[in-house]
């Protein structure tokens, strides 16, 4: 079997996001994601509506982390809240803004994200695979070669975990992250 160029883990936001990126990149991807359907904590996100994000300023944004937001700023100033909406428009959900700067999808509904974010991964060329829990990275002198899973190993050059913390265990949020990286 030829290699994956990337493996992403975890199909969440972040894990949809970064596998969407890389094969529209050119990548060949592979999103793994172990519960039976990706973006499960983004679908309880704002109460299942989704807060999706908040169009405040950067340095106000930024404010909200305390001292330890500064690391952020060089990643929102490359990808901030209105980059986010124009993909979102390209993907057709439509959002609204609400007290606050919440901006919420125009449907209330998470799952409209959700299956955007999916439909579009899948559109640019990303394999998915369901119930597909990550046992180990492979490394092979000194450099990743695979990924373990019940299945066997999947050969990769590169991963990207993108599994979140251990905050929603009935999301698939139980910190495997950790123990891999």
């Amino acid at each position: 079997m030829k290699p994956y160029d990337i493996i992403v883990i975890g199909g969440g936001a972040a894990g949809l996001m970064a596998a969407g990126e890389a094969a529209k990149a050119g990548a060949k991807t592979l999103l793994l994601e172990k519960m039976s359907t990706p973006g499960r904590k983004l679908l309880i996100s704002g109460k299942g509506r989704c807060n999706i994000t908040n169009i405040a300023p950067v340095k106000a944004f930024i404010g909200h982390f305390g001292k330890n937001g500064r690391f952020l700023y060089s990643a929102f100033h490359r990808y901030f809240s209105d980059d986010l909406l124009a993909f979102l428009d390209d993907l057709n959900v439509a959002t609204v803004t609400e007290r606050g700067g919440r901006v919420f999808p125009a449907s209330e509904s998470a799952a409209d994200v959700v299956n955007a974010l999916v439909t579009w991964n899948r559109r640019v060329g990303v394999e998915i695979r369901t119930q597909m829990p990550v046992e180990q990275l492979k490394i092979t002198d000194n450099a990743l070669t695979g990924v373990r899973t019940p299945q066997g190993i999947i050969p990769t050059r590169a991963a990207i975990l993108t599994t979140g913390g251990a905050s929603y265990p009935g999301t698939g949020s139980s910190g495997d992250g950790y123990r891999l990286a």
